[in-house]
Order: C-alpha cells, then sequence, then structure tokens
C-alpha cells in the first residue's frame, strides 16, 4: 500500500512539474497547413473565474483559446462574438482580444479534465497579430476579465501562472 501511494505521488507530481509544450507541430497532409499547437495551461482556479489557455498557429494565423468556468454556479451563460477577452498587465496596460465567434456554455466546457467537467463552462477563440504574440510572451500578466450575457467575471493571476503564460507565447513565437 505504502509503495502504491508513493508511485502515484510521483506520477502526479512528475505531471505537474513538465510544465508548457508544443503539442502539435505538424504540416497538415490534406491541407498543407502548418499547424502548432500548445497544451492546455491554467491561468487562474478561483471560484469566481477558472480558465485554461493556450496557443494555436495555422500558417500565419495565430490564436488564443481560452476555457472558462466562472461562479455562476449551473446557470448557463453565454459570450457574444465579438465580445472582449480583456488582459490587464503587472504595469497597468490593458489588452483587449476579441472572442471570434458566439459561444453558449456547455456541460464540461470550459475544463481540460475531469476537474471541474460536471460544471458549465465555454472556450473562446481570439485571432492575434504577431505582435500581440510578441506582447503576451514580454510582458507579465496580471489580471482577466470576460464578459458575458449575465455580467462580467474576473480574476487575478498568480506570477507562477503569468510566467507559464509567457512561456506558452513564446513557444508559438
Amino acid at each position: 500500500m505504502k509503495n502504491l501511494i508513493l508511485t502515484l505521488l510521483f506520477i502526479l507530481s512528475a505531471s505537474l512539474t513538465f510544465g508548457q509544450k508544443l503539442v502539435t507541430n505538424e504540416v497538415d497532409e490534406f491541407t498543407g497547413n502548418t499547424i502548432m499547437e500548445t497544451s492546455w495551461e491554467v491561468l487562474n482556479r478561483k471560484s469566481k473565474l477558472s480558465s485554461y489557455v493556450r496557443f494555436r498557429k495555422i500558417d500565419n494565423r495565430i490564436y488564443l483559446n481560452f476555457r472558462m468556468t466562472s461562479g455562476y454556479g449551473s446557470r448557463t451563460f453565454s459570450v457574444d462574438e465579438g465580445e472582449v477577452l480583456y488582459f490587464k498587465f503587472s504595469d497597468d496596460e490593458i489588452l483587449k482580444l476579441s472572442n471570434t465567434d458566439y459561444q453558449l456554455t456547455t456541460i464540461g466546457g470550459g475544463t481540460i479534465g475531469l476537474l471541474g467537467s460536471h460544471g458549465v463552462g465555454l472556450e473562446l477563440t481570439c485571432r492575434i497579430s504577431q505582435e500581440i504574440l510578441a506582447k503576451l510572451s514580454q510582458k507579465t500578466l496580471d489580471k482577466v476579465r470576460v464578459y458575458t450575457s449575465i455580467g462580467y467575471v474576473e480574476a487575478e493571476v498568480k506570477r507562477k501562472r503569468a510566467e507559464t503564460f509567457k512561456e506558452l507565447a513564446r513557444l508559438i513565437n
């Protein structure tokens, strides 16, 4: 029993320490597009906003994917096409990213695994420029805010997770 617990602890700690990486880096055999995708990483885990991010690059088009669940409980909510995802940096600069499509919550839609998969959430997709990607890879993210159909939610980003976010952007840059 003791060995089983130690083995499980080792596996868990290894999965938490290997960090961000490129999970896709290939040329699509049907379209000829070059596709790069980072791993999903936690941006924040708060009761009012829990979110995950990844970057995706298809040829020269760059996207930020943002999955979220909120403190709204089981209430259904949506985020409109064109709605703004706000990032506030430690130097107080505010970056506005635009959601590309209307999104409605689904069960488990804001998570990447079992944790929280019973709750409602959604995924936003924001197309970003090379200049914005460079900024995201250099500046320290301090806070995030999302406007939804029933109000806005925001949460601070811990320093360690802000560094992970910058590393994700550097993988695609």
